[in-house]
């Protein structure tokens, strides 16, 4: 029979990973593909929902904690740094986006890009850390 535990655990790991993929692979087939104009405006778009869903999923994760156990989860030290490496990450990216999209050029579009994907691998990088420290 099917935990309820783990499968909502596994249903907020699908969500987050599919996040994952996006936050990277969006700016990074940008770059690839050398968009402009609406399709550059639909990359942000669609990259600040993936970062969105990043940061749900990633609160779900808690939640589930919460409701299986009644607790939040203890992690501390260097899980603790990569949680919020991760969400920093997450803001940053969030705030570049709503910069590019609100026409707020202080950087080129492909420094944007470059620094969404750097954002994107510094969290799945800080994933690895806080799932191993945890």
């Amino acid at each position: 029979m099917l935990q309820l535990d783990n499968a909502l655990y596994a249903a907020a790991q699908v969500v987050h990973n599919f996040g994952a993929a996006a936050t990277l692979g969006l700016p990074i087939a940008a770059i690839r593909y050398g968009a402009t104009g609406s399709m550059l405006r639909r990359t942000y778009q669609l990259a600040l929902a993936a970062w969105i869903v990043q940061l749900v999923s990633g609160v779900s994760f808690g939640l589930v904690s919460y409701y299986i156990v009644e607790e939040l989860p203890q992690i501390s030290g260097l899980a603790l740094a990569a949680l919020y490496t991760k969400i920093l990450c997450a803001l940053l990216s969030i705030f570049l986006i709503a910069a590019a999209l609100l026409n707020w050029r202080v950087i080129s579009d492909r420094i944007a890009l470059a620094s969404l994907a750097t954002f994107s691998a510094a969290a799945l990088i800080s994933a690895a850390f806080l799932r191993w420290f945890s």
